[in-house]
């Protein structure tokens, strides 16, 4: 299983996405099993952040390759439950957390 992760930092925001949705483009050319965004070192995120992991989320659907997020803020937790898209997302605590869920896979 091929597993890709990228790993914003600072601000996912309007002045950042082109390049985050440059680089989901790059790593998904490459056909991964699975797509981890981990959000660790993301200070903020505003709504055009959101769009670029949407952006991510639907090119990984269709070229069949699963996509997860770990490591948000409580701040990016809470713009995810107001715009109601956290269900969108299989979300996970940390990166440890998500190894562990693909080994029960």
């Amino acid at each position: 299983m091929r597993i890709e992760v990228m790993q914003p930092i600072g601000h996912l925001d309007a002045t950042s996405t082109n390049y985050f949705r440059q680089q989901a483009s790059d790593v998904l050319d490459r056909k991964p099993d699975v797509l981890l965004i981990d959000l660790q070192h993301l200070k903020q995120m505003d709504s055009s952040g959101l769009g670029a992991l949407i952006f991510a989320l639907r090119t990984s659907k269709a070229i069949g390759c699963k996509f997860a997020i770990c490591s948000i803020s409580e701040y990016v937790d809470f713009l995810l439950e107001v715009t109601s898209m956290k269900t969108l997302f299989e979300v996970f605590e940390n990166r440890s957390h998500f190894e562990h869920s693909l080994k029960q896979a």
